[in-house]
């Protein structure tokens, strides 16, 4: 299952984001996608477990405070 998650800038190194991601989720993959701007790059993460953990996982991370942004977390529909 893949959630997409958003609200941090380009300047995130991926360690930095799976370490604070490892309190949340258990990734399989994480890909970080940049964005024309510097504030929209996201971040694609493959997570192991159900459709209901990753929902879970997506509502703990919306909202989360983060090096001075908020993030937002969707799951993909496909």
């Amino acid at each position: 299952m893949n959630i997409i998650l958003a609200g941090f800038t380009s300047d995130i190194t991926e360690n930095e984001l799976r370490q604070m991601l490892s309190r949340y989720v258990e990734l399989d993959a994480l890909d970080i996608i940049p964005g024309d701007l510097p504030e929209q790059t996201v971040a694609v993460l493959t997570v192991e477990g159900s459709s209901v953990e990753a929902h879970r996982a997506a509502r703990r991370l919306t909202g989360l405070y983060w090096h001075g942004h908020s993030l937002r977390a969707y799951i993909s529909l496909f």
